[in-house]
C-alpha cells in the first residue's frame, strides 16, 4: 500500500500442451475397421493428454504462498500460531531482506534516473548487489520494483513511460547477473485494473509488457467506511476479478501482495470468503499477504486493517493451516 497515501480507493496460468507429431502409418490395404480403431485410440489418447494438461495447470500454483506484510508479520505469526510467508519492503541501498516476496524502491531517485543508471554508478552497483544476493539464496523469490506506481503518477518519480523504462532496466541488470530465480511481480492497486484505458491510473498504461512480467499483483482493500475508499464495501472476489482476468489474458500468475479489510462486524466472514476465493482460483493465484499493519498514514489513519479478535485470527489461521497454502 502506498505510503502517500495508502494507494488509491480500491475496490489460468495454463500450460499449453504442444501436440505431438503423429507419423501416418495408414496403408491403402488397411480395412476401414482398422482405420476407425486407430482413430478412436488416437482420440482417446488426445483426451487423456488433455486431461493431464488441465490437471497440471490446476495444480501448478498449489500450494500458494500465504502470509502477511512486514510490519505486521510478527504479530500475525504469533497470533495465528502458524508459519507464514513474509512480504518485506526495502530499498536498493539497503541489504535485501530475507522474505518470500520483496518490494524494492530506489530511494529518492526518479524512475528516469533508475532507467539511466550506468555501470559503475552507486545505484547500478546496488542493483547488481541485490541481484547477486537473491541469486545466491536460491529458491523462487517474488520481486516487485516500486509498488503502486500509478498512485505516484505526476510526482517526482516520473511518468508511466519512465516507470516502464526503469522496470525493464532493473530487470535487465538482474538478468545479466543470472538471477533466474526471481519472479517479477508487478504490484499495482486493484483500482488500476478497474478503470478504463483512458484513466491515467489504468494498468494498460503501466504494464511493462509480457516479456518483463511473471506475476500480476494487486493491492486489494475493502475500505468499507474508512479512508479514501469510504463507502465502498467489497468482497475480495469483487476486487480481484479484473486482476485475475488481466493475468489470465496475458498468461501470467496473479497475486495479492497486500490485501485487507477494514474492521467491521463481517470481517471474519470476509476472510473466510477470501479463503474460498483463493481456492477457486489456484490455477492462476500464487500468493496473498494480509496487510496487518496498524494505521501509519495520516490520510487514512481511521482505517483498522490489523486483525484483533480470536475469531478473526482463527479465520486467518485456517488459511495458513490449509495444506493447499504454504509459507
Amino acid at each position: 500500500m502506498s505510503t502517500t497515501p495508502f494507494g488509491l480507493p480500491s475496490a489460468a496460468l495454463v500450460e499449453h500442451a504442444v501436440p505431438g507429431r503423429h507419423r501416418s502409418t495408414t496403408r491403402a490395404t488397411r480395412s476401414l475397421r482398422v482405420r476407425r480403431s486407430v482413430i478412436a485410440c488416437l482420440a482417446a489418447g488426445a483426451a487423456a493428454v488433455s486431461a493431464v494438461t488441465v490437471s497440471t495447470a490446476a495444480d501448478a500454483r498449489t500450494p500458494m504462498y500465504f502470509g502477511s506484510v512486514a510490519g505486521g508479520y510478527s504479530q500475525a505469526s504469533s497470533a495465528s500460531g502458524e508459519n507464514l510467508a513474509n512480504h518485506a519492503y526495502s530499498s536498493f541501498s539497503s541489504k535485501p531482506p530475507v522474505a518470500r516476496m520483496i518490494t524494492v524502491h530506489a530511494g529518492g531517485s526518479s524512475w528516469r534516473q533508475v532507467a539511466n543508471a550506468q555501470p559503475g554508478s552507486a545505484l547500478y552497483n546496488d542493483i547488481v548487489r541485490w541481484a547477486q544476493t537473491i541469486k545466491a539464496r536460491g529458491g523462487r523469490v517474488m520481486v516487485a520494483f516500486n509498488h503502486e506506481p500509478e498512485a505516484a503518477a505526476g510526482g517526482y518519480r516520473g511518468t508511466a513511460a519512465e516507470f516502464i523504462a526503469a522496470w525493464r532496466h532493473v530487470h535487465s541488470i538482474f538478468d545479466k547477473q543470472g538471477a533466474s530465480n526471481v519472479e517479477w511481480t508487478l504490484q499495482m492497486t486493484a483500482y488500476a485494473f478497474r478503470v478504463g484505458s483512458g484513466d491515467a491510473r489504468s494498468i494498460s498504461r503501466w504494464y511493462p509488457g509480457d516479456s518483463w512480467v511473471d506475476n500480476v499483483g494487486a493491492d486489494a482493500y475493502n475500505w468499507n467506511v474508512c479512508g479514501e475508499g469510504s463507502g465502498k464495501y467489497n468482497e475480495l472476489s469483487a476486487l480481484g476479478a479484473p486482476v485475475l482476468a488481466f493475468a489470465r489474458a496475458h498468461h501470467k500468475a496473479a497475486s495479492f501482495p497486500e490485501f485487507a479489510s477494514n474492521a467491521n462486524s463481517t470481517r471474519v466472514q470476509w476472510i473466510r470468503n477470501a479463503h474460498q476465493y483463493f481456492l477457486s482460483n489456484q490455477d492462476v493465484l500464487s500468493a496473498a499477504f494480509y496487510f496487518n499493519r496498524p494505521p501509519t498514514v495520516k490520510a487514512n489513519n481511521d482505517c483498522r486493517w490489523s486483525l484483533s479478535t480470536s475469531a478473526e485470527w482463527d479465520a486467518f489461521g485456517d488459511i495458513a493451516r490449509d495444506s493447499r497454502f504454504t509459507a
